[in-house]
């Protein structure tokens, strides 16, 4: 247990109950969970330094105690508060309590000298949570991508009951200025941002139909950034994951069977650059294209084996090509590594990043968190990737002017393409042309910004 504040001289006004609960948490919870075994002295030893970096923030040349050579279990703790009470006691209001205490356990992670391990301050685990639980945003409900070949964005999907849908616009219309300006000066970087803002203020979009341009007045409403885009490549469906969010699984299950719908008859999984998320989400994507059996297994400290397996609910039975590069992450490597140990896609591209370990997320009082590494974690086949990464079955590295999503440049996806028996890129860099009116290879950029 932690030491309270015991004295008139630490000044117990100046640090809370909570304070010292968060100071308890850290310690005991990186001690206890942390996937390799941690000695308490180096715990000590990071909070101290963590310490004296706070106070020499301040002005303040601090000589603390150094740490016994030896720190039981539960000493440790007691060592790290008296370090905590002792400053406040000797420097009163030159320092603050809660910063001291967050410095303490800022340093007790550092000392792990693990990179996914780390403390969140409130606004940056605020930002942490938005990312993975799909922030709520202002915008017109739509999915759509750049194409310049038609001189605007297209509509790929309209969210239902969205403003873009009240509006009267709908798939296939093609966006060709927003607020005046044309879509083309606009730029496919520039669109999301010129679509979205404050909710209920008003955008206005000129787009064709069949073409005949109009003119539409929108009140962006609050949307969720989606995770997937969807795009088509003759009969090749293209799914591209940006991140493992609270969506991830019930998108790509949503968009597979649209595309199914629409006469796709293979698919490209496209996990460039995504850097993982959540564990579970990971599971519910690799159950969309696989049957069943093991998707990853971890393993903790304590010997403690969980199997995470596919949901049986799989409907998937077509030729499947997976990207991956060196940003491809985490759950996405659960998921590539899956695929490729169930022989169920083809994995192309460049080695993944190898981060073959699990974190796991404990609030604190004041709206902070820590994450801390909890277990490592194997493919189906057991192996641990770890630093090592996963190899894909056709190496293809990106050319310095790719443009990700144009088979014509991007020459990973052109040959993703060609794994599937898709249409493949012509054998020199070309601007994509117009697709025309009977089904062909469409050269709609993936890209798509959800606003």
């Amino acid at each position: 247990m932690l030491a309270a504040p015991g004295t008139a001289a630490t000044n117990p006004a100046s640090i809370t109950a909570l304070d010292v609960i968060e100071l308890q948490i850290g310690y005991t919870t990186i001690l206890a969970r942390y996937y390799k075994p941690v000695a308490p002295r180096a715990l000590v030893d990071g909070a101290r330094t963590g310490i004296v970096a706070e106070l020499g923030a301040r002005g303040i040349d601090a000589h603390l105690p150094y740490t016994p050579q030896r720190v039981d279990l539960y000493r440790g703790g007691d060592l790290i508060a008296a370090m905590v009470f002792g400053s406040l006691a000797r420097y009163g209001a030159r320092v603050d309590a809660h910063r001291l205490i967050q410095a303490a356990l800022g340093g007790e992670l550092a000392a792990l000298h693990d990179p996914y391990s780390v403390l969140f301050h409130p606004q940056q685990f605020r930002k942490f949570n938005a990312f993975l639980g799909n922030e709520k945003i202002g915008g017109i409900g739509a999915i759509v991508s750049f194409e310049a070949a038609r001189g605007g964005a297209g509509i790929d999907r309209v969210i239902a009951g969205g403003p873009a849908e009240h509006a009267g616009l709908r798939a296939g219309d093609v966006i060709v200025a927003i607020d005046g300006k044309p879509v083309t000066a606009i730029g496919g970087q520039g669109l999301r941002d010129a679509l979205r803002g404050r909710i209920g203020t008003t955008v206005r979009i000129a787009a064709t139909r069949d073409g005949v341009r109009s003119t539409y007045a929108i009140v962006r409403a609050e949307i969720r950034d989606p995770e997937a885009t969807v795009a088509r490549f003759g009969d090749v469906g293209y799914l591209g994951l940006s991140r493992f969010g609270d969506r991830a699984g019930t998108e790509i299950v949503d968009d597979l069977a649209d595309l199914q719908a629409h006469g796709a008859r293979a698919f490209v999984l496209d996990l460039r650059g995504n850097g993982g998320g959540y564990g579970d989400e990971a599971t519910a994507v690799a159950s969309a294209f696989i049957a069943s059996g093991p998707i990853f297994t971890t393993r903790e400290r304590n010997g403690a084996v969980s199997i995470s397996n596919a949901s049986g609910k799989a409907n998937f039975h077509a030729p499947l090509a997976v990207l991956i590069d060196g940003d491809t992450a985490s759950a996405a490597e659960i998921v590539a590594g899956a695929i490729q140990d169930d022989g169920a896609g083809t994995l192309v591209g460049t080695r993944t990043f190898g981060k073959g370990v699990v974190q796991s997320v404990y609030p604190l009082p004041d709206g902070s968190a820590f994450k801390v590494t909890t277990a490592r974690y194997t493919t189906p086949k057991g192996r641990d990737i770890d630093r090592v990464g996963i190899t894909p079955d056709v190496i293809v590295t990106e050319a310095p002017n790719a443009k990700r999503g144009d088979p014509a440049t991007d020459q990973q996806l052109a040959a993703a393409l060609a794994a599937v028996g898709g249409p493949t890129a012509p054998p020199t860099p070309a601007p994509p042309t117009p697709a025309p009116p009977t089904p062909a290879p469409s050269a709609s950029a993936p890209a798509a910004a959800g606003t």
